[in-house]
């Protein structure tokens, strides 16, 4: 999933509330849970509904695991606009794949500024 969504660096845009249709998908117009819906699903691994998914519905999926056990591939969460408002892919080295609204898919970094203060330690393994 991760090589999945990092084909999509610089190729698609944020839409609040995208990536529920096969037009969204097809024109690159995610959220951030839908497109790791997407990205998991090009592993064939089913995360539910396309139509319903939400951080709400991710943070119930896999297993918790301790953020000192964080391994590429595991979902990250983070206090944005609610508790677990917002998800991304761990990478490794304390990097995560982001799906958000300036960048699109992007790399980003969970150990220093925004990132930081707003990951809540919640971590899902799938």
């Amino acid at each position: 999933m991760l090589e999945a969504g990092s084909t999509l660096i610089g190729r698609t845009v944020y839409k609040f509330g995208g990536g529920r249709t096969k037009t969204d998908i097809n024109n690159g117009l995610f959220d951030c849970s839908s497109f790791f819906h997407w990205a998991y699903a090009q592993i064939g691994v089913d995360l539910g509904n396309r139509g319903w998914v939400s951080t709400e519905t991710l943070k119930n999926k896999g297993r918790a695991v301790a953020v000192s056990d964080m391994q590429p591939g595991d979902l990250v969460f983070f206090d944005t606009h609610k508790k677990d408002g917002h998800v991304g892919i761990y990478v490794g080295n304390g990097k995560f794949l982001v799906y958000q609204g300036k960048s699109g898919v992007a790399y980003a970094d969970m150990t220093k500024g925004y990132f930081k203060k707003q990951f809540n330690g919640r971590v899902r393994r799938i």
